[in-house]
């Protein structure tokens, strides 16, 4: 695969603009596909930002997608032909080129310098910083890797896994992460319930709405505004939401301990009184700033552990006493901070923990490179989550490459911003990102969507879109609006949710169009085994309505003969290997849920109740099916067929072309017999 650079210039600390002579820019072949290495000194120390800048030349493509980091903490999808208009900070760019066949750039943050991407006069560039002025050393960094194939998936796996195996940290993907048992269950979210007014009191009422309702949540996240920030005690009842945001971003923490007034007893009490109530599992958030603006440089957790502290502000260590005080970059600093705020979350009974607001790193300019500290933090935030919570960890607003590029172990990281409850604008945004963002950050980890509210007029939509994650499943339901029928699809009796294998993507057909204006269907996929899921919404901002086609196809399943069933309206039919199903949706509320199957003499489809049915079934076993949990199961037979558990033999049902048995929880085991 060739890679043309065609100019390279390197600024130096003091705006010097020049070509360095003895920089050297290697492109190397692997068996995936190449890379682009940067290698040199300057003396006079290069500059933090566009310390070394790689003109590439411009490429022709039928289109792009491109995922752009638009905040310090969060990337989006952007689309385009022309890659004189890639964002300034495009951290992954796949282009469909004219012969059909795909190419991905994927840059990289290494153990010093970063790498973004952007569009220039004539074609990209690749912008390599460390984010410190005066580094002066460029030593052996990879830059970027190449891709390029018939299969997009097979190319963002390809690049993916070149620039886990060259970067050399021990970096894994999504596949080889592990996630935490905790998160295998339906939870619920303080933050959009409660806010400021999260209280003990608070937690037990909501223990007790579920309970009443038999919705079977089993873990909670205490989440921002549950600690010892004196300014949250200031907040009038009626204070806006905007209002409320950023009296939060403005304000410090003073210890790491409770509100008092709000959790009288001390958190311990209040976790121990929440398992009580019959929430086994509890989470804590916590940013790695302590709180927005960091700790009180007075308060009794600075004056308990000074060592890990020092002033910052725009990226300087000050004595000024309105800067920031943050964790110092440095691994004993950091690895003792971060020690300490999980092994006293454990000792209240916390069983997991939520890390936000990483994306700050980039506030360490000047102090450390964007990659050392990178490095250093992630690695603490890591270590301190497997030292006393076997890596049950959700890493949040940390999707820079800087922070996916140097996280170890922990498997779970959210992939959008905040959700925004009644608002059905944020709905696209969010199914965009979250679906996109899988394309790179998926390669990596299992993306988390974020919560949702089961009343909210997005409600079942919300739903689907978690079912098909493939990642956690949790609402922030505010006190007596829970709507139990919005969870049981997608979960077993224990709270078990039926999770599909990997990160949810959008389908070929979506990958470089924009959904928004498109005027056909989007459709996202995902896979439990060899049975494929496809999810399609309607979202174009214009059209009334929207119509395209799905097929087992869209889940990249092998071109045989397969059993089709949609979800919401139970119909099913079989196709023929490449046949399509016509898809028409009448209105942005309108939206499927297909499952397909390879044929068989019987072909099962699990529970017909549970939006990922399929993943009910542990086990077949010749004519035997061992199922996680019984309930409606559904089944394609062109020929009669008997259903037997251990104890009775079930009446047959068929209803739109499946059939289907009514099981009792506990009949897990059920034997299948053609009738001669």
């Amino acid at each position: 695969m060739e890679i043309k650079i065609l100019q390279t210039t390197v600024t130096d600390q003091k705006g010097n603009v020049s070509s360095l002579d003895s920089l050297r820019v290697d492109i190397k072949s692997y068996e995936k596909g190449s890379a682009v290495w940067v290698d040199g000194t300057l003396e006079t120390g290069f500059a933090g930002e566009e310390s070394i800048v790689l003109r590439l030349p411009l490429e022709e493509s039928d289109g792009y997608v491109a995922i752009e980091s638009h905040s310090p903490f969060w990337t989006r999808p952007f689309f385009g032909k022309d890659l004189q208009a890639l964002p300034s900070l495009t951290q992954m760019l796949l282009l469909h080129l004219a012969n059909d066949s795909y190419k991905c750039y994927l840059p990289v943050c290494a153990d010093t310098f970063k790498t973004v991407l952007r569009g220039c006069e004539g074609g990209m560039e690749a912008v390599v910083f460390s984010n410190c002025d005066g580094v002066s050393a460029c030593q052996n960094q990879l830059a970027f890797v190449v891709t390029e194939g018939q299969d997009p998936y097979a190319v963002l796996h390809d690049a993916a896994s070149l620039a886990a195996e060259l970067l050399g940290n021990g970096l894994l993907l999504r596949e080889d992460r592990k996630m935490p048992e905790a998160l295998n269950y339906l939870g619920w979210c303080t933050w959009d319930a409660f806010h400021f007014r999260v209280s003990h009191k608070g937690l037990l009422e909501k223990a007790k709405e579920f309970k009443e309702k038999n919705v079977p949540v089993r873990f909670a996240i205490l989440d921002d505004m549950w600690a010892d920030v004196p300014s949250l005690k200031e907040l009038p009842c009626d204070i806006p939401f905007r209002d409320m945001v950023n009296v939060m971003h403005q304000s410090r923490i003073r210890s790491f301990e409770g509100d008092s007034e709000r959790f009288p007893k001390g958190m311990q009490a209040a976790i121990t009184d929440l398992k009580a109530a019959g929430i086994p599992t509890v989470g804590l958030w916590y940013p790695i700033t302590g709180y927005w603006k960091g700790f009180e440089a007075d308060g009794a957790f600075v004056r308990e552990y000074p060592e890990c502290f020092a002033r910052a502000s725009h990226g300087k260590w000050h004595k000024d006493e309105d800067e920031i005080m943050l964790v110092k970059p440095e691994e004993a600093a950091a690895g003792k901070f971060f020690d300490v705020l999980a092994a006293r979350a454990k000792s209240w009974g916390v069983d997991f923990i939520k890390v936000d607001n990483q994306g700050h790193l980039m506030h360490y300019k000047n102090i450390k490179p964007v990659g050392e500290s990178a490095r250093v933090m992630q690695s603490a935030i890591d270590a301190s989550a497997f030292a006393h919570f076997d890596g049950a960890l959700i890493n949040c607003m940390g999707m820079p490459s800087e922070c996916m590029f140097h996280r170890p172990k922990s498997a779970v990281s959210r992939c959008s911003d905040d959700f925004m409850p009644e608002s059905r604008e944020w709905f696209s945004k969010n199914i965009l990102q979250c679906s996109y963002n899988g394309l790179l950050q998926g390669q990596f980890y299992i993306n988390d969507w974020d919560m949702f509210w089961t009343d909210d007029e997005q409600a079942r939509k919300n739903s689907l879109c978690r079912a098909i994650s493939g990642g956690p499943i949790y609402v922030s339901d505010k006190l007596g609006r829970t709507r139990p029928e919005i969870l049981q699809p997608l979960a077993l009796a224990n709270g078990r949710i039926l999770r599909p294998d990997n990160s949810a993507k959008p389908t070929k057909d979506c990958l470089t169009v924009d959904p928004l204006t498109s005027k056909k269907p989007f459709k996202i996929f995902n896979r439990v085994g060899d049975a494929g899921l496809v999810a399609a919404f309607h979202i174009d901002a214009e059209a009334s309505f929207v119509e395209g086609f799905v097929s087992p196809d869209d889940a990249e399943l092998s071109k045989k003969k397969h059993v089709s069933y949609e979800y919401f309206s139970g119909k099913c039919r079989v196709l023929a290997p490449e046949e399509r199903v016509s898809l028409k949706l009448e209105s942005r509320d309108d939206f499927r849920l297909f499952t397909f199957v390879p044929y068989a003499e019987i072909t099962h489809f699990g529970r017909l109740d549970k939006m990922i049915g399929i993943k009910a079934i542990e086990q077949i076993d010749g004519d035997t099916v061992t199922l996680l949990e019984g309930g409606k199961i559904g089944f394609y037979c062109e020929k009669p067929v008997r259903v037997f558990s251990d104890t009775r033999e079930l009446a047959v049902n068929s209803q739109n072309g499946i059939s289907f048995v009514l099981a009792n929880e506990d009949e897990t085991k059920l034997r299948f017999v053609i009738s001669k």
